[in-house]
C-alpha cells in the first residue's frame, strides 16, 4: 500500500465540502427557499377601508390603493367608496376604476355598484344630480379581472371621480 501525501487529504476535503454545498444548494433552489419574496410596501390607503371622496367643483378626484398580486383571478375585495358633493351647486357624477401595472398597463375592473348608478362602456354614471352637501355610496367592491397576477409584485387600483355642474348638459360633454 501506498501513502497518500498530505496534499491528497486536502483535494479530498475539497471535493467532499463541494459535493456537500452543492447539495445544499440544489435542495434550498428545489425547496424555493431563493425564490421566497416578502414586500414591506407601505401607502396611506389600505384596500378594503372605506374611504370618503370629496368634489367641490366641476374636475377629477383620484384615489389609488396599492394590492399584492397575490390574490386569485376573478376575486372579489371589499372596497366602500363614498362620494360627497361639497361644491355650492348640485354635480353631475361619473366614476371609473382601473388597475395599472407596468407590463400590462391599464385595464378596467367590475365594481359593486348599487341602483342609482348606469355603467356605460368603461364609467359607471349616478342617474341624477348629486345636491349640494349630499353623499353617495359607489362601491362596494372590486372585481379582479380573469387573468393571474404576479404574487412578486404590487398592483395599483385608481379610482377616477368625475363631477360636472349640473347647469351644463353632460349628454353633450360625457355623451350620456
Amino acid at each position: 500500500m501506498s501513502k497518500v501525501s498530505k496534499s491528497t487529504y486536502g483535494f479530498i476535503f475539497a471535493i467532499v465540502l463541494l459535493v456537500i454545498l452543492l447539495g445544499i444548494s440544489l435542495y434550498l433552489g428545489i425547496s424555493g427557499w431563493f425564490f421566497s419574496n416578502t414586500t414591506t410596501l407601505q401607502s396611506d390607503l389600505e384596500l378594503g377601508k372605506t374611504v370618503n371622496i370629496s368634489v367641490a367643483q366641476t374636475g377629477a378626484q383620484a384615489v389609488s390603493f396599492t394590492f399584492p398580486g397575490s390574490y386569485l383571478p376573478g376575486q372579489k375585495l371589499s372596497q366602500y367608496i363614498n362620494i360627497t358633493n361639497n361644491a355650492d351647486n348640485d354635480l353631475f357624477i361619473r366614476a371609473k376604476a382601473v388597475v395599472f401595472s407596468y407590463e400590462q398597463g391599464e385595464a378596467a375592473l367590475e365594481v359593486g355598484i348599487s341602483e342609482h348608478w348606469t355603467q356605460q362602456d368603461e364609467y359607471y354614471y349616478f342617474d341624477e344630480a348629486l345636491l349640494q352637501s349630499n353623499k353617495i355610496a359607489f362601491a362596494t367592491y372590486v372585481k379582479l379581472e380573469d387573468k393571474y397576477y404576479n404574487s412578486n409584485k404590487s398592483y395599483v387600483v385608481t379610482f377616477i371621480i368625475e363631477a360636472l355642474d349640473a347647469n351644463l348638459d353632460r349628454t353633450q360633454i360625457w355623451g350620456f
